[in-house]
């Protein structure tokens, strides 16, 4: 009998469809755009509680990546805070002071995806300063997307803009996501799936950000995704192959 597919396998399998059945239901029904992004959120959502079966505290990054994006996306907007300038136009959902729900939802779905694809090559700070900077990465294409369509439009930052984005909006993105991947290392103490599938998710991720992004700003992002990603492995890998080797029984 063929075995059966364990809960990371499955949870693997759900991003998979999650992604890919969007783009044919964009495809052949461009007006069912809400359609597409409830499925996407759905898989994302379902698969990364599964993976809570092997890993109890994983699906945590869930409602710490909603809350503490939700608590910065409403100082952002009152204030300017830690992003810049900006207000919300054309993204429908429902609403909780001035903020999209579906804005803090994807700050879930987004830091959980960047943790597990962090997660093979690195732990602890390292982790952290790695997945939040996957994280800018992601936004680098999401962002000039998102105004190019009227999501939201930006009327204000402190540093250069590129693409019609202040550079304060990715220092505030490395920050929440620093803060939520921090919060989120001391609840798990290390522990989670190092399964590289979910690097590919994520580079998967990035690459339709990049062809949805405006003008080059989704081949810088996609180009500094897989560069930093294969930085890291190879950071990783040499690390393993130094590690000194454990004593044999004879030699102890």
């Amino acid at each position: 009998m063929p075995a059966k597919l364990s809960p990371v396998e499955i949870s693997g399998l759900l991003m998979l469809a999650g992604i890919t059945i969007p783009i044919w239901l964009c495809l052949a029904l461009p007006n069912w755009s809400w359609l597409s992004y409830a499925i996407y959120m759905t898989s994302y959502i379902v698969a990364i509680a599964i993976l809570g079966i092997e890993h109890r505290k994983l699906p945590l990054i869930l409602p710490l990546g909603f809350a503490v994006g939700l608590a910065f996306e409403i100082l952002g907007v009152s204030t300017g805070l830690p992003f810049g300038r900006y207000r919300y136009v054309a993204l429908d959902s429902a609403r909780l002071m001035g903020v999209p729900i579906a804005v803090p939802v994807m700050w879930g779905i987004f830091s959980a995806l960047a943790y597990l694809a962090a997660r093979p090559f690195a732990s602890g700070v390292k982790l952290v300063l790695l997945a939040s900077s996957l994280m800018v990465v992601l936004d680098l294409a999401l962002d000039p997307a998102m105004i190019s369509w009227q999501a939201w439009v930006w009327e204000g930052g402190w540093g250069p803009w590129w693409q019609g984005v202040p550079l304060s909006n990715f220092a505030g993105w490395f920050l929440v996501s620093a803060t939520v991947l921090s919060l989120y290392e001391v609840a798990l103490r290390g522990s989670g799936p190092e399964y590289k599938f979910f690097t590919a998710m994520y580079i998967y991720n990035l690459s339709l950000q990049a062809l949805l992004a405006p003008g080059d700003a989704g081949f810088l992002a996609l180009s500094l995704g897989i560069t930093l990603l294969g930085l890291a492995y190879v950071i990783s890998h040499r690390h393993v192959q130094q590690a000194p080797l454990a004593p044999s029984a004879t030699e102890a």
